[in-house]
């Protein structure tokens, strides 16, 4: 997951427990529903057992409210301000995302099965384009790791952690079919199949869409051509667990995605299509090797293809090894260590820039547990690199329940870093589809410190509200300054770029079943690059909101609202506030048949999704009012 100054909090709130779900708050260390994987690897921690900001998504109870992507689940985590709709261009290329202040591009390391999504050499997250092109029909849990805090996981996590799994199969064999269809000619289906057959779990999925966008333009324009923003993804996923014996089980993951994409804007001659393609696999061999010491040998391949046009495209090969072991040395300490290998091969070869980078990490984390309701852990990440020098990250947390565990108090502080890439570093220029980079043999290493204090309180039965006080500093900010939209240089940020704010949530269902309640999560950040310029990418004041009820028997239905006040875009230029309502709605017909409707942007709002500087007229507008229906099959 050293800090000059500390922040206080008091309350956590809905932050944590509007996002995991009930049972999750009461289970023990060794269930599946709590496991906080990204904040500490090797271990299953209950979310409420951490001292580290981390939100487990409720995939189940998102989706019976209609959101079926990654970008917009992320819309309903405390300190997460993300465009609804996609980021640029609506759907399909990537999708911005900021955590605190911190930018999803640099900042937040996506995690999936365990393996590090990034471009080391070229120091980039691939954050915007995994957030943009996930559903969560193949997502069996999503987690968001919050702040400097991810130190088992060294370089590109400063901002934190988006950590992703693909689903367990369990129980009897079932499928499950869904069928949605909507505006701008956007259909999705997706079909799943899981269950459990003697030692052998597995799940396998794969989901189609389509839609052309609602490519329109500040200036009242729109494409003459409907498809000019067209967006095709197909993806597949498939997990298999199989028990070899009572103590040891091998996993194994692959995931595979192909996106089409065509980019819209206003001059036609800029128009290039995109695409993109991933496949993914790991396989981790688990065993518990005496009562008190557990092994786990992972070992990861990622491969991306992406090309804007003809003969422009780069190619990433990333491969991962990571051993990690856990040893409980009585009942109140337990260390868990180990080693990991991260290679990572860049290759653009429209430009002829290569790069590649070989990354030996060495991570411990120690917890002590002096009683039963109060934890603490130290961590540690040593990390040495072919390309920079020898770098550590580091994380110290503690957490504790009180009043029959009915309030909760936990601090965490943390350090992270950025290296800059082979290629930012050269002292050569480099093309891009869009523009040339200049290297720049001068740059740092930058670094990130943040500190979070909070607490949690049950206020009543099935009420829980509070908030949780954040700082994060970055020092040495790589940034990348256009002198015109064609051309682009590097260089270190002189000013420390600082974000410290609040996050305030209430959550409560107002009976046993849960078929009626509401969530509310509300941000404030004050994300300053200088004294006089915030961060670019980033919102002052975010709110999430939802409200349900089931009026009647099998029929769900209910508001939603995200709003941002206070933003700017990629070039820390000040944007318009926006706000966006959407109304859900569900029916279960029988225990194999649920209908379900929903309709976006109810009040039809025209907020900037995509900017272009210098040209206002030209600015990408959010998605009109949308209406889109389907149904969900199971058998």
């Amino acid at each position: 997951m050293g800090a000059s100054r500390a922040v206080l909090a008091l309350a956590w709130a809905g932050c944590l427990a509007f996002a995991a779900d009930d049972q999750a708050a009461e289970a023990t260390e060794t269930e599946l529903a709590p496991v906080t994987s990204s904040a500490h690897p090797g271990e299953a921690v209950g979310y409420n057992k951490t001292g580290a900001s981390v939100t487990v998504l409720d995939l189940p109870r998102l989706q019976r409210a209609g959101i079926i992507t990654l970008t917009e689940a992320l819309t309903t985590v405390p300190g997460v301000f993300t465009m609804p709709g996609g980021g640029d261009n609506q759907q399909g290329n990537v999708s911005h995302i900021a955590i605190r202040g911190m930018s999803s591009g640099t900042c937040i390391l996506p995690v999936v099965d365990g393996m590090r999504l990034n471009a080391m050499s070229d120091s980039l997250n691939l954050t915007p384009n995994i957030v943009a092109r996930t559903d969560l029909h193949t997502l069996g849990n999503a987690e968001v790791l919050r702040g400097s805090q991810g130190a088992t996981y060294g370089g590109g996590a400063m901002g934190g952690v988006l950590w992703m799994e693909t689903p367990k199969g369990s129980g009897e064999p079932s499928c499950t079919l869904f069928n949605e269809v909507g505006s701008h000619d956007t259909y999705t289906g997706s079909l799943k199949a899981q269950g459990e057959c003697g030692p052998l779990a597995y799940f396998v999925g794969a989901t189609y869409t389509h839609t052309n966008n609602d490519t329109r333009f500040a200036n009242g324009t729109a494409q003459q051509d409907k498809h000019a923003g067209r967006y095709v993804n197909r993806n597949e996923a498939l997990r298999l667990d199989y028990q070899l014996s009572e103590d040891t089980s091998l996993t194994t993951t692959y995931r595979r995605e192909d996106a089409d994409f065509r980019y819209a804007p206003q001059n036609k001659d800029w128009a290039k299509p995109y695409r993109f393609r991933t496949n993914l696999a790991t396989a981790r061999l688990a065993s518990r090797i005496s009562e008190d010491y557990s092994s786990s040998l992972m070992v990861g391949y990622f491969g991306a293809d992406y090309m804007y046009g003809h003969g422009t495209n780069y190619d990433l090969r990333n491969v991962q090894i990571e051993w990690c072991n856990q040893y409980r040395w009585n009942k109140e300490n337990k260390t868990t260590a180990g080693f990991a290998w991260n290679r990572s091969a860049y290759d653009d070869k429209s430009s002829q820039d290569k790069s590649l980078e070989n990354v030996y990490g060495f991570f411990a984390e120690h917890t002590f547990s002096p009683t039963e309701h109060w934890e603490n852990s130290l961590a540690a990440r040593l990390d040495s690199s072919n390309l920079y020098h020898k770098l550590i990250t580091l994380r110290a947390a503690t957490n504790a329940t009180f009043n029959n565990e009915q309030t909760r108090v936990f601090a965490s502080a943390g350090r992270g870093y950025r290296a800059p890439g082979q290629l930012q570093r050269s002292s050569s220029s480099y093309l891009s589809p869009w523009c040339i980079y200049h290297g720049n043999p001068n740059l740092e290493c930058e670094t990130s410190y943040s500190v979070d204090l909070g607490v949690e309180q049950q206020i009543a039965d099935g009420h829980t509200a509070g908030a949780t006080l954040f700082w994060i500093e970055r020092r040495h900010a790589i940034e990348t300054v256009y002198a015109s939209y064609t051309d682009a240089y590097f260089r270190n940020a002189e000013a420390r770029q600082i974000a410290k704010g609040i996050e305030l949530s209430l959550k409560g269902k107002f009976d046993a079943d849960d078929k009626s309640g509401y969530r509310v999560a509300y941000t404030y950040t004050v994300p300053r690059a200088s004294k006089h310029e915030q961060i670019a990418s980033s919102a002052r004041q975010c709110w999430s909101a939802e409200l349900y009820t089931t009026p009647l028997p099998g029929f769900t239905t209910g508001l939603g609202l995200t709003a941002a006040v206070g933003r700017t875009d990629y070039n820390a230029d000040r944007s318009d506030n926006y706000y966006t309502l959407r109304w859900f709605a569900q029916y279960e017909v029988n225990d194999n048949l649920t209908l379900h409707l929903r309709i976006e942007n109810l009040t039809n709002q025209k907020f900037v999704t995509e900017p272009v500087k210098g040209n206002a007229s030209a600015d990408m507008l959010c998605p009109g009012i949308s209406i889109y229906g389907g149904c969900t099959v199971k058998f």
